[in-house]
This record gives C-alpha cells, structure tokens and sequence, in this order.
C-alpha cells in the first residue's frame, strides 16, 4: 500500500505567503465593494419600494440594494472571503516553495557544495531559473574536477622532481610548467569581482 504524502508547512515563506494573501483577499473585497458602487451609481435616481416583516419601506435605491445585500448575502461574503484567503494560500505555494528552494539552494552554493541539483514540480515558478542554476552547478564541478586533477598532478610531478635524475630534470620541468600554465588558463575563464 503506497503512503500518502501530506504537507506538513503551510507556510513556506510567511512573510512573502502572508503579504499576497492579505493583497489578493483586499483585491477581492475591493471588487465586492466595487460592484455595489457601480450598481449604485446606475441606479442613484430610483426609489424603492420594499416590503419586508409586515413593513413598507420607501428609499432611495442604492441604500435600501446594499442593505439588503448586506442582510441577504453576509454568509456569502464571509465564506467567500475564507474561501479567497485560502485559494490564495494555495496559489502562493506555487512561487514561494521553489522560492525557498532556490535561496537554500544558493545558500549552500556559497558554503561551497555545488553537487546539488534543484528539483521543483512541474506547475510550480521559476523551473527556467533552477534549470540554470543547475546547468552552472554541472558546469562548475566539471571545471572544479579538471582543476583538482590537474593540480593533483602538477603536485605528483613537482614531489617527483624533487627524486629524479639530472637528465630528466629539464623535461620534468617543462611538464610542471605546463600543467601550471594549463592550471592558471582553467582560472582565467573565470570573472571575479576583485
């Protein structure tokens, strides 16, 4: 029987998960309000005749509507406010795991261990950018095992020239030299902010 996986941290990010929940909730309630403006306005030169609890009730349009909508639909606006918030919640989860991801990613990066490879979904944001990071990463350890082998090598050939003969003693050398040379053209391709 396979296991089920459950999320354990709903809020990877809570500061950036907190701030979009909390815009895209305003946004929705600032489209409610802005429905009952707009139908206010179309309908600000009416009266309104209404008959509610044994009372008849005469008023301008636009006030007796959004008491009415208040009265009727408090539940609606209530559900569809927690409904919005976690909608948002879940979308949020989308930009704010590869997010996290890619700064813990970076973090290590700098720690010095680039043998990571960042995986994220498939629906969620920011797969071209984790695509690269990998692709540097690849790239860098391919660099930084060549550099070790050559350095590796520089040292086995300077440790036995200190051993060899005077007769092999000036191609000895010019090999060193080489790989030295070869060693420093490796470093060069790399741009450093000095």
């Amino acid at each position: 029987m396979s296991k089920t996986w459950k999320r354990r941290n709903y809020f990877i990010k809570p500061d950036l998960q907190g701030r979009f929940m909390l815009k895209v909730f305003l946004l929705g309630m600032f489209c409610s309000v802005l429905y009952v403006a707009f139908l206010a306005f179309f309908s600000a030169d009416s009266m309104t005749i209404t008959y509610e609890n044994s009372k008849l009730q005469l008023g301008r349009t636009p006030l007796i509507l959004f008491k009415d909508m208040l009265n009727a639909q408090w539940m609606f606006i209530v559900f569809g406010g927690l409904v919005i918030t976690f909608l948002s919640l879940l979308m949020s989860h989308h930009f704010a795991g590869p997010l996290y991801k890619l700064e813990m990613s970076v973090k290590s990066m700098i720690e010095g261990d680039h043998s990571l490879t960042i995986y994220l979904r498939r629906h969620d944001k920011g797969s071209e950018l984790a695509e690269t990071i990998n692709k540097f990463n690849e790239k860098l350890s391919g660099d930084i095992l060549e550099m070790r082998s050559t350095a590796s090598t520089l040292s086995k050939r300077l440790s036995d020239l200190d051993r060899s003969r005077t007769e092999t003693l000036p191609g000895a050398i010019e090999e060193a030299a080489s790989l030295a040379k070869r060693l420093e053209e490796m470093l060069q391709r790399y741009k450093i902010k000095a």
